[in-house]
Order: structure tokens, then sequence, then C-alpha cells
């Protein structure tokens, strides 16, 4: 009986070691997601703009949930390891409500991201700073031009009278060397032909499912933690449990 029972108690705290390290890799996959990415997920205004919240937001708990795991395993705790695994079940309904939420609403991801974008590209052709600096880090980063392509600019009145048909955002050309009074804008014949749209929407989609591939994975993990936190807590209590 003494050996399964410290068997089980192994495995539970190797289950809650790894879940610290997944945590804190979470975290820091939010977090580099964040920086990364948000300029891109702020011109929608779908629920997967707040991937890398969420990515945090669950890294954080996976980490508490770890370290409690880990604290009432080496001590034994059955009051501890009760609360770990109430947590753990609740955390576990709430993770199975986001994919389905998510699920249902990943197929307006492309609704919202072209909304988002031609009201961007609108601003950013008035002038909206705000706008630019987002607009810019898009096309940029994601090498390309305007909403479907250079016509977004290059027969846009606005755009047309304030520089010309020819001409689009610099950052719809492969980025120079940064000098001082660097140009605004570029030869349409040397920018990016394809539109952020599609870029834009296949990045926020890559992300939704990334999430919840990393969900439906976690929550196979988290009902081999309830079992084992269940099955030890039984354990304890037919030996007598510590406390804390």
């Amino acid at each position: 009986m003494g050996c399964k029972k410290n068997i089980i108690k192994l495995l539970l705290v190797v289950f809650n070691v790894i879940a610290v390290i997944i945590g804190l890799a979470l975290l820091g996959i939010g977090a580099y997601s964040k920086y990364e990415y948000g300029d891109i997920l702020a011109i929608s205004e779908s629920s997967f703009t707040s991937i890398p919240a969420m990515l945090m937001i669950m890294g954080v708990l996976v980490f508490v949930l770890g370290f409690l795991g880990c604290f009432g395993s080496f001590r034994e705790n059955r009051v501890c390891l009760i609360i770990y695994t109430i947590l753990l079940v609740l955390v576990l309904m709430g993770e199975i409500v986001a994919i389905i939420i998510s699920l249902i609403y990943k197929g307006k991801i492309g609704d919202s991201v072209k909304e988002g974008l031609e009201e961007k590209i609108g601003e950013y052709i008035d002038g909206d700073e705000d706008a630019i600096e987002i607009v810019d880090k898009i096309q940029e980063t994601l090498e390309c031009c305007g909403l479907e392509g250079q016509n977004a600019y290059t027969e846009n009145a606005k755009w047309i009278a304030a520089h010309d048909n020819t001409t689009i955002p610099a950052s719809c050309c492969a980025k120079p060397e940064e000098t001082e009074n660097a140009p605004t804008t570029c030869n349409a014949a040397d920018g990016f032909t394809e539109g952020c749209y599609d870029k834009v929407y296949n990045t926020l989609a890559d992300n939704a499912g990334l999430v919840i591939g990393i969900t439906l994975g976690f929550i196979v993990i988290q009902i081999v933690g309830v079992c084992l936190g269940c099955v030890f807590c039984q354990r304890i209590a037919r030996d007598g449990y510590k406390e804390v």
C-alpha cells in the first residue's frame, strides 16, 4: 500500500513540476506574442485579439496550480490537494467553455479583420498617428501593402491628392537603410504587391488554432492531474492527513 502511495505521490510531483515549467513557457510565449504581434492583433475587434493575454493568464494559472500541487504532494496535505483538485477542475471547465466559444467565433475572424484593416488604412490616409504606427508595423512585418493590394492607396482620391497614384507608403517597400530624413513614400513599382488582409487573417487564424490546440493538450494533461489528485487524497485519507 505504501509503495503504491509513494508512486502516486511521485507521479503527482512530476506532473506538477512539468506544469510549473509549462506555465512559465506559456507566460513567455504570451508576452512575446503581445510584443511581436500586438499591432496586428490591434486591428481586429474579435475575441482572438486577446490571444496573448489568454496565453499569459493560462500560464499564470498553470504555474500557480503546479506549485500548489507540488506543495500539497510533498507535504501530503489533503486539504491543500483538495483545493488543488477543485481549482484544476474549475480551470478545466473554463478551458472547455473557451474552446467551444473559440470554435463558434473562429469563422468571424475574416469579417473582423477586413473591417479593422479598412478602418485603420482610412485613418492612415487621413494622417492619424496611431493608425500610421499600426499600419506601418503590419506592412513592414508581414511584407504586404493595403487591404488587398497597393490599390488601397493608388486608387484612393485622398492619397492621390496628397501624393500621386504612383507612390505608396514607405512601409510597403523593402525597408531601406534608416536615415534621419527617411522618405515616407516609395515607388509603387518597388513595393509589395500582396495585400495585408490574407496575411493578417492567416496570422490570427494560426494563433487561434495554436491556442485551441494547446488548450486541448492541457485538458488531457489536467484530466490526468485531477485523477492523480483524487487518488492521492484517498490514500492520504486512509493513512490520516497532515496539517499545513
